[in-house]
């Protein structure tokens, strides 16, 4: 029952031009309000106050309708309709009343309502809470110069006082719960989108390995690392797939695509926890081993290639086989990234002159 009646509160809205949280905040509103006038008509009942009863039902009514307009895809009316009734009844009700009944805190009320479901500017915002202090002060003088309508009893004064205090502050903190909610969902899911676009933009689409200008990216912050004194020696490889175009021209791009997939899986296992690898272009990969030295370096890419030479890659019922030269040595902080990454690649294509399917260190 409880959970049906959480759906109904936070129903979305059917207009695609309006917004879920000023319907949610306007329903809230309303209900908060509509239990309000329950418990001051139970209160005036049982305390014999019963002429006052009369003033009570129409806010009920008031605050139900208000209720019912959030779900008619009319947010706009909703809002000036819930804020015109909240007017109404504390003008009512300071006159029948008076100033210490307590009736005018709910200006308060009012104003966080209309400053959680307003989109419209600041300088719009500041007006209403100036028109909000001037409805406050106006009552004041009111009650000031002239008597109220009626006397309550002490103690239903003080029994509505205490009420009105309640109520006030429950209005104000279930507005703000829902609207503090929804900003800080809305902040997530914008935290979160942007951690996307940032993880798409920093990775190769076909082969989710990091692409080009993130590599550079990380050599950078391993550079500043060194420097810094946080990372010993680093080593750096660029390894080829021998004849690619040749798997393309006779397989078609779909199985190039493929091999480039098969084999970032297998860099992916090989390099869990030593470094980190990028498709550096084409059928080119850039390969980072984080504090090793050459040597160590080079015991990893010949426990690659041996697992290479056994990976078996199915397309259309056929075999693909390949291999891979590779160029390493030990990164040189001294000169840089690019003095760095021309190196292997200068012995990249030694190896590729030597016959392919080798590293040159």
């Amino acid at each position: 029952m409880i959970q049906k009646f959480i759906t109904i509160v936070f129903k979305d809205v059917e207009n695609e031009n309006e917004t879920k949280k000023v319907s949610v905040i306007l329903r809230l509103n309303a209900i908060i309000m509509f239990v309000y006038f329950c418990c001051i008509l139970g209160t005036f009942f049982l305390t014999g106050e019963r002429t006052s009863i009369v003033l009570l039902l129409p806010c009920l009514c008031a605050y139900a309708v208000a209720f019912y307009t959030t779900y008619l895809n009319q947010t706009k009316f909703a809002a000036f309709f819930s804020v015109f009734i909240t007017v109404d009844w504390i003008y009512i009700f300071i006159r029948r009343f008076g100033w210490d009944c307590g009736i005018q805190h709910f200006i308060f009320v009012l104003l966080v309502l209309g400053f959680t479901i307003s989109y419209r500017k600041l300088s719009w915002k500041i007006t209403m809470s100036a028109l909000a202090c001037i409805f406050r002060l106006l009552l004041y003088a009111y009650t000031n110069l002239y008597e109220p309508n009626y006397i309550l009893e002490h103690k239903t004064s003080v029994v509505y006082q205490i009420i009105n205090t309640i109520f006030v502050f429950v209005g104000i903190t279930g507005i703000l719960s829902v609207f503090t909610k929804d900003s800080m969902e809305m902040e997530q899911k914008l935290v979160q989108y942007n951690e996307k676009l940032h993880k798409l933009a920093s990775l190769d689409p076909l082969t989710g390995l990091l692409n080009r200008r993130s590599m550079r990216e990380y050599l950078e912050k391993r550079t500043k690392a060194y420097n810094d004194g946080h990372m010993e020696n680093m080593a750096l490889a660029i390894g080829d797939i021998d004849y690619f175009k040749k798997i393309n021209d006779t397989y078609g791009h779909e199985c190039g695509d493929l091999v480039l997939k098969e084999l970032s899986a297998l860099f992916t296992e090989c390099m869990a926890g030593k470094g980190c690898i990028s498709r550096w272009g084409g059928e080119e990969f850039l390969f980072i081993f984080r504090n090793m030295n050459g040597d160590e370096a080079l015991l990893i890419l010949n426990e690659l290639n041996r697992r290479l030479k056994k990976l078996d890659i199915p397309y259309k019922g056929q075999t693909i086989k390949v291999t891979m030269t590779f160029g390493l040595s030990e990164f040189d902080f001294s000169h840089g990234i690019d003095y760095a990454v021309n190196d292997v690649d200068k012995k990249l294509y030694r190896g590729k002159e030597a016959g392919r399917d080798r590293t040159i260190y």
